[in-house]
């Protein structure tokens, strides 16, 4: 009888496991793909888009990097929450799909969670350490937002185009 129960304890937990795999709470994250490069149409030095391409896209994108354990639940519907909550905030594969006041927005919230070390997540950074911004980098995609700011505030006010 006790065999009978732990065949059926583990046995039980193993379909549970492979059912999880199936199960999506956050819709089709992982299906969402785009090939466009980060931050189209704004007008970014090369070296920040590699930034963000290292720290942000993985979340603030659709060419997400899906470890090995996010196809295992629980942590797949952790990562997915994260991913899908990121997008929703700021996605840089639609970065020219969103308006001008928009993306300074963005760029002005992009600035304060850099600056403050919000983002990228702590958690993140532990599984992630690569990902880790330096005070250099940090002070690199400030400067970046701060003047891509002003290029788009002198296009949607029709001035001429600030050079930084």
């Amino acid at each position: 009888m006790k065999k009978l129960l732990q065949v059926v304890l583990i046995g039980g937990t193993g379909l549970l496991v492979l059912a999880s795999v199936f199960v999506h709470p956050f819709g089709a994250v992982k299906a969402r793909t785009a090939n466009t490069p980060l931050l189209a149409g704004a007008s970014a030095d090369p070296s920040v888009v590699r930034i963000m391409e290292r720290s942000c896209q993985s979340c603030h994108s659709e060419r997400t990097d899906w470890p090995w354990y996010s196809y295992v639940a629980p942590m797949s519907w952790l990562i997915e929450n994260d991913v899908h909550n990121g997008r929703s905030h700021m996605n840089l594969s639609h970065w020219d799909e969103y308006t001008l006041d928009k993306q300074q927005e963005l760029l002005t919230e992009l600035s304060a969670m850099i600056r403050s070390r919000q983002m990228p997540l702590p958690r993140y950074l532990q599984l992630h350490p690569g990902a880790k911004l330096s005070d250099a980098e940090i002070d690199q995609i400030y400067q970046w937002a701060r003047g891509e700011r002003r290029r788009l505030k002198s296009i949607a006010h029709g001035l001429p185009k600030i050079q930084d």
